[in-house]
Protein backbone atom coordinates (compact mmCIF):
# COMPACT_ATOMS: atom_id res chain seq x y z
CA UNK A 1 0.00 0.00 0.00
CA UNK A 2 1.64 3.27 -1.12
CA UNK A 3 2.23 5.74 1.24
CA UNK A 4 1.62 9.35 -0.10
CA UNK A 5 3.16 12.32 1.67
CA UNK A 6 3.20 16.04 0.71
CA UNK A 7 4.29 19.46 2.03
CA UNK A 8 3.43 22.80 1.33
CA UNK A 9 6.63 24.14 3.24
CA UNK A 10 9.23 23.72 0.57
CA UNK A 11 6.85 25.74 -2.23
CA UNK A 12 7.43 29.62 -2.83
CA UNK A 13 4.45 31.01 -0.34
CA UNK A 14 2.66 32.28 -3.62
CA UNK A 15 1.96 28.62 -4.59
CA UNK A 16 1.44 26.43 -0.85
CA UNK A 17 -2.47 27.78 -0.97
CA UNK A 18 -3.86 26.42 -3.61
CA UNK A 19 -1.46 23.19 -3.53
CA UNK A 20 -3.23 23.13 -0.02
CA UNK A 21 -6.47 23.46 -1.38
CA UNK A 22 -5.71 20.54 -3.64
CA UNK A 23 -4.80 18.37 -0.92
CA UNK A 24 -7.90 19.24 0.87
CA UNK A 25 -9.75 17.94 -1.85
CA UNK A 26 -8.11 14.90 -2.65
CA UNK A 27 -9.51 14.55 0.68
CA UNK A 28 -13.11 15.35 0.24
CA UNK A 29 -12.46 18.08 3.02
CA UNK A 30 -14.92 21.29 2.02
CA UNK A 31 -12.57 24.34 2.07
CA UNK A 32 -14.65 27.07 3.75
CA UNK A 33 -12.18 30.48 4.49
CA UNK A 34 -9.41 30.39 1.93
CA UNK A 35 -8.40 33.79 4.04
CA UNK A 36 -7.22 31.41 6.20
CA UNK A 37 -4.74 29.41 4.00
CA UNK A 38 -3.36 33.06 2.68
CA UNK A 39 -0.61 31.68 4.59
CA UNK A 40 -0.35 27.95 4.86
CA UNK A 41 2.29 26.33 6.36
CA UNK A 42 1.01 22.17 6.34
CA UNK A 43 2.32 18.71 5.35
CA UNK A 44 -0.05 15.42 5.00
CA UNK A 45 0.35 11.87 4.61
CA UNK A 46 -2.85 9.51 3.23
CA UNK A 47 -2.70 5.94 2.60
CA UNK A 48 -5.69 4.02 1.59
CA UNK A 49 -6.19 0.74 2.75
CA UNK A 50 -7.56 -2.90 -0.13
CA UNK A 51 -10.98 -2.30 2.27
CA UNK A 52 -11.00 0.95 1.20
CA UNK A 53 -10.56 2.68 4.53
CA UNK A 54 -8.46 6.26 4.00
CA UNK A 55 -6.39 7.21 7.00
CA UNK A 56 -4.76 10.88 6.65
CA UNK A 57 -2.45 12.64 8.88
CA UNK A 58 -2.79 15.91 8.26
CA UNK A 59 -0.19 19.17 10.19
CA UNK A 60 -1.05 22.95 9.35
CA UNK A 61 -2.24 25.77 10.56
CA UNK A 62 -5.48 27.35 11.35
CA UNK A 63 -8.26 26.63 9.02
CA UNK A 64 -11.91 26.03 8.67
CA UNK A 65 -13.97 23.06 6.38
CA UNK A 66 -17.43 23.44 6.13
CA UNK A 67 -20.92 22.43 3.95
CA UNK A 68 -20.27 18.92 2.07
CA UNK A 69 -18.40 17.35 -0.69
CA UNK A 70 -21.30 16.34 -3.10
CA UNK A 71 -18.41 14.30 -4.45
CA UNK A 72 -17.79 12.48 -1.35
CA UNK A 73 -18.81 8.46 -1.65
CA UNK A 74 -20.70 6.77 0.81
CA UNK A 75 -18.51 6.67 4.14
CA UNK A 76 -18.51 7.44 7.83
CA UNK A 77 -15.34 9.53 9.17
CA UNK A 78 -13.57 10.32 12.02
CA UNK A 79 -10.97 12.79 13.15
CA UNK A 80 -9.06 13.21 16.20
CA UNK A 81 -6.76 16.22 17.51
CA UNK A 82 -3.49 14.85 18.47
CA UNK A 83 -2.78 18.69 19.06
CA UNK A 84 -4.52 22.16 18.70
CA UNK A 85 -7.47 23.12 19.48
CA UNK A 86 -10.82 23.51 17.58
CA UNK A 87 -14.65 24.53 17.42
CA UNK A 88 -17.24 21.71 15.90
CA UNK A 89 -20.70 23.61 14.54
CA UNK A 90 -23.72 20.98 14.04
CA UNK A 91 -27.09 21.57 13.75
CA UNK A 92 -27.25 24.50 15.39
CA UNK A 93 -25.00 23.82 18.55
CA UNK A 94 -21.59 24.27 18.63
CA UNK A 95 -18.91 22.51 20.86
CA UNK A 96 -15.13 23.06 21.96
CA UNK A 97 -13.28 19.92 21.13
CA UNK A 98 -10.74 18.74 23.85
CA UNK A 99 -8.02 16.49 23.05
CA UNK A 100 -9.21 13.40 23.38
CA UNK A 101 -12.28 13.98 21.37
CA UNK A 102 -13.07 12.17 18.55
CA UNK A 103 -15.28 13.56 15.71
CA UNK A 104 -17.75 11.05 13.98
CA UNK A 105 -20.59 11.92 10.70
CA UNK A 106 -21.60 10.42 7.61
CA UNK A 107 -20.71 11.71 4.31
CA UNK A 108 -22.33 13.97 2.70
CA UNK A 109 -23.80 15.90 6.16
CA UNK A 110 -23.31 19.48 6.81
CA UNK A 111 -21.05 20.49 9.28
CA UNK A 112 -18.00 22.76 10.28
CA UNK A 113 -14.93 22.11 11.45
CA UNK A 114 -12.50 25.06 13.06
CA UNK A 115 -9.36 24.82 13.58
CA UNK A 116 -8.44 27.47 15.27
CA UNK A 117 -4.76 26.55 16.07
CA UNK A 118 -1.89 25.08 14.65
CA UNK A 119 -2.82 21.26 14.59
CA UNK A 120 -1.76 18.23 14.31
CA UNK A 121 -5.08 15.49 13.34
CA UNK A 122 -5.88 11.84 12.54
CA UNK A 123 -8.91 12.07 9.30
CA UNK A 124 -10.24 8.84 8.62
CA UNK A 125 -12.89 7.46 6.14
CA UNK A 126 -14.40 4.30 6.33
CA UNK A 127 -17.03 3.03 3.61
CA UNK A 128 -20.16 2.47 4.82
CA UNK A 129 -20.20 -1.06 3.74
CA UNK A 130 -17.73 -2.00 6.52
CA UNK A 131 -19.80 0.09 9.45
CA UNK A 132 -23.40 -0.69 8.66
CA UNK A 133 -23.58 -4.29 9.00
CA UNK A 134 -21.83 -3.71 12.46
CA UNK A 135 -24.67 -0.87 13.46
CA UNK A 136 -28.01 -1.94 15.26
CA UNK A 137 -29.30 1.27 15.65
CA UNK A 138 -28.06 2.92 12.01
CA UNK A 139 -25.68 6.03 11.84
CA UNK A 140 -28.21 8.15 10.15
CA UNK A 141 -27.39 11.70 8.80
CA UNK A 142 -25.68 12.86 11.85
CA UNK A 143 -22.31 14.47 13.44
CA UNK A 144 -21.51 13.67 16.51
CA UNK A 145 -19.00 14.20 19.43
CA UNK A 146 -17.44 11.16 21.40
CA UNK A 147 -16.12 13.66 24.80
CA UNK A 148 -13.53 10.75 25.46
CA UNK A 149 -14.64 9.99 29.13
CA UNK A 150 -15.63 6.75 29.33
CA UNK A 151 -13.12 4.03 29.23
CA UNK A 152 -14.05 2.88 26.06
CA UNK A 153 -13.39 5.82 24.82
CA UNK A 154 -10.20 6.61 26.03
CA UNK A 155 -9.11 3.00 24.74
CA UNK A 156 -10.40 4.00 21.51
CA UNK A 157 -9.07 7.47 21.73
CA UNK A 158 -5.21 5.74 22.63
CA UNK A 159 -5.49 3.57 19.62
CA UNK A 160 -6.42 6.10 17.17
CA UNK A 161 -3.48 8.56 18.41
CA UNK A 162 -0.67 5.54 18.42
CA UNK A 163 -2.15 5.14 14.76
CA UNK A 164 -1.18 8.50 13.73
CA UNK A 165 2.23 8.41 15.23
CA UNK A 166 2.90 5.10 13.48
CA UNK A 167 1.46 5.35 9.87
CA UNK A 168 4.32 5.69 8.36
CA UNK A 169 5.60 2.68 9.42
CA UNK A 170 3.01 -0.03 8.59
CA UNK A 171 2.65 -1.99 5.58
CA UNK A 172 -0.34 -3.57 4.13
CA UNK A 173 -0.37 -6.77 6.61
CA UNK A 174 -0.56 -4.61 9.97
CA UNK A 175 -3.73 -2.56 8.67
CA UNK A 176 -6.76 -5.61 8.78
CA UNK A 177 -6.31 -5.94 12.57
CA UNK A 178 -6.36 -2.02 12.64
CA UNK A 179 -9.42 -1.73 10.68
CA UNK A 180 -11.58 -4.37 12.48
CA UNK A 181 -10.36 -3.12 15.46
CA UNK A 182 -11.10 0.50 14.97
CA UNK A 183 -14.50 -1.08 13.72
CA UNK A 184 -15.31 -2.83 16.45
CA UNK A 185 -14.45 0.41 19.02
CA UNK A 186 -16.47 2.52 17.00
CA UNK A 187 -19.61 0.25 16.90
CA UNK A 188 -18.87 -0.19 20.99
CA UNK A 189 -18.89 3.73 21.80
CA UNK A 190 -21.42 4.48 19.14
CA UNK A 191 -24.12 2.00 20.97
CA UNK A 192 -23.44 4.26 24.24
CA UNK A 193 -23.59 7.23 23.00
CA UNK A 194 -27.26 8.63 24.16
CA UNK A 195 -28.91 6.81 22.20
CA UNK A 196 -31.23 3.99 22.73
CA UNK A 197 -28.60 1.32 24.59
CA UNK A 198 -28.11 3.87 27.13
CA UNK A 199 -31.13 5.54 27.95
CA UNK A 200 -32.01 2.36 29.97
CA UNK A 201 -35.91 0.41 30.24
CA UNK A 202 -37.06 -1.82 28.20
CA UNK A 203 -35.68 -0.25 24.62
CA UNK A 204 -32.64 0.08 25.87
CA UNK A 205 -32.37 -3.12 27.50
CA UNK A 206 -33.71 -4.89 23.83
CA UNK A 207 -30.71 -3.34 22.39
CA UNK A 208 -27.62 -4.16 25.12
CA UNK A 209 -28.97 -7.69 24.44
CA UNK A 210 -28.75 -7.48 20.88
CA UNK A 211 -25.45 -5.86 20.83
CA UNK A 212 -24.27 -8.43 23.19
CA UNK A 213 -25.93 -11.62 21.14
CA UNK A 214 -24.29 -10.24 17.52
CA UNK A 215 -20.93 -10.02 19.66
CA UNK A 216 -21.23 -13.64 20.35
CA UNK A 217 -21.94 -14.49 16.61
CA UNK A 218 -19.18 -12.45 15.63
CA UNK A 219 -16.96 -15.56 17.82
CA UNK A 220 -19.12 -17.81 16.26
CA UNK A 221 -18.91 -16.89 12.11
CA UNK A 222 -16.37 -19.44 11.35
CA UNK A 223 -19.02 -22.61 12.13
CA UNK A 224 -21.04 -23.79 9.32
CA UNK A 225 -23.55 -25.37 11.72
CA UNK A 226 -24.46 -21.84 13.32
CA UNK A 227 -27.70 -21.54 13.93
CA UNK A 228 -30.66 -19.72 15.52
CA UNK A 229 -31.20 -22.41 17.91
CA UNK A 230 -26.95 -22.30 19.26
CA UNK A 231 -26.99 -18.31 19.27
CA UNK A 232 -29.90 -18.92 21.52
CA UNK A 233 -28.69 -21.02 23.58
CA UNK A 234 -25.08 -19.67 24.08
CA UNK A 235 -26.92 -16.18 25.51
CA UNK A 236 -29.29 -18.22 27.45
CA UNK A 237 -32.52 -16.90 26.06
CA UNK A 238 -35.33 -18.42 23.85
CA UNK A 239 -34.92 -18.66 19.97
CA UNK A 240 -37.99 -16.60 19.66
CA UNK A 241 -36.14 -13.95 21.67
CA UNK A 242 -33.44 -13.56 19.62
CA UNK A 243 -35.15 -13.19 16.44
CA UNK A 244 -37.76 -10.89 17.71
CA UNK A 245 -34.80 -9.14 18.45
CA UNK A 246 -33.34 -8.55 15.25
CA UNK A 247 -37.03 -7.92 13.97
CA UNK A 248 -36.89 -4.88 16.24
CA UNK A 249 -34.08 -3.88 14.63
CA UNK A 250 -35.53 -4.07 10.95
CA UNK A 251 -33.20 -7.43 10.59
CA UNK A 252 -33.04 -11.36 10.55
CA UNK A 253 -30.65 -13.22 11.81
CA UNK A 254 -30.14 -15.56 8.84
CA UNK A 255 -29.92 -12.01 6.70
CA UNK A 256 -27.34 -10.64 9.39
CA UNK A 257 -25.32 -13.76 10.11
CA UNK A 258 -25.19 -13.58 5.95
CA UNK A 259 -24.55 -10.54 5.85
CA UNK A 260 -21.00 -10.50 8.50
CA UNK A 261 -20.07 -13.99 7.02
CA UNK A 262 -19.98 -11.54 3.14
CA UNK A 263 -17.98 -8.64 4.95
CA UNK A 264 -15.59 -10.84 6.35
CA UNK A 265 -14.82 -12.82 3.21
CA UNK A 266 -14.77 -9.26 1.48
CA UNK A 267 -11.64 -8.10 3.39
CA UNK A 268 -10.09 -11.15 3.30
CA UNK A 269 -10.16 -11.53 -0.04
CA UNK A 270 -8.53 -8.41 -0.62
CA UNK A 271 -5.86 -9.33 2.01
CA UNK A 272 -2.25 -9.28 1.89
CA UNK A 273 -2.33 -12.33 4.84
CA UNK A 274 -4.41 -14.38 3.23
CA UNK A 275 -3.17 -13.93 -0.25
CA UNK A 276 -2.16 -17.59 -0.47
CA UNK A 277 -5.54 -18.81 0.48
CA UNK A 278 -8.02 -19.19 -2.35
CA UNK A 279 -11.45 -18.35 -2.81
CA UNK A 280 -13.29 -21.51 -1.74
CA UNK A 281 -11.03 -21.68 1.12
CA UNK A 282 -11.87 -17.99 2.64
CA UNK A 283 -15.36 -18.90 2.26
CA UNK A 284 -15.14 -22.26 3.94
CA UNK A 285 -13.16 -19.96 6.51
CA UNK A 286 -16.16 -18.16 7.47
CA UNK A 287 -18.70 -20.31 7.80
CA UNK A 288 -20.08 -20.96 4.08
CA UNK A 289 -20.38 -25.01 3.26
CA UNK A 290 -20.91 -24.19 -0.77
CA UNK A 291 -18.61 -22.50 -3.28
CA UNK A 292 -21.32 -21.83 -5.67
CA UNK A 293 -23.59 -20.67 -3.38
CA UNK A 294 -21.33 -18.25 -1.65
CA UNK A 295 -20.25 -16.78 -5.34
CA UNK A 296 -23.91 -16.16 -5.75
CA UNK A 297 -24.49 -14.16 -2.94
CA UNK A 298 -21.25 -12.75 -2.99
CA UNK A 299 -22.06 -10.93 -6.41
CA UNK A 300 -25.63 -10.23 -4.99
CA UNK A 301 -24.16 -8.49 -2.19
CA UNK A 302 -21.45 -7.03 -4.51
CA UNK A 303 -21.90 -6.75 -7.94
CA UNK A 304 -18.83 -8.66 -8.92
CA UNK A 305 -17.79 -11.89 -8.01
CA UNK A 306 -15.00 -12.87 -5.47
CA UNK A 307 -12.39 -13.55 -7.99
CA UNK A 308 -12.84 -10.18 -9.56
CA UNK A 309 -13.04 -8.19 -6.45
CA UNK A 310 -9.57 -9.74 -5.47
CA UNK A 311 -8.54 -8.95 -8.65
CA UNK A 312 -9.04 -5.72 -8.50
CA UNK A 313 -7.10 -4.37 -5.10
CA UNK A 314 -3.86 -6.19 -7.35
CA UNK A 315 -1.47 -3.55 -8.57
CA UNK A 316 -1.39 -3.50 -12.25
CA UNK A 317 2.06 -3.61 -14.07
Amino acid sequence: MPLWKFSVDTLPEAERQAAWVDVLRRLKLPVADLSSLSRVRGSVMVTTTPLGCEFAVLDSTPQTYSGRNPDHSSAVWLAVLARGEGILEYSGETTVLSPRSIIFGASGVDSTLRLTSDFRMLFIKIPQLAVSPRMITPLGQRVGILPGGSGLEKMFNGLLLSLADTLEALDGDHFQPVEQSMIEFLVACLASDGRIESKGGAAGARAFHLRRICQKIETLLHDPELSLLKVAAENGVSPRYVQKLFTGAQMTFSNYLKTRRLERCYADLISPVHAQLSVSEICFRWGFNDAAHFSRTFRERFGLSPSKHRQSSQPRL
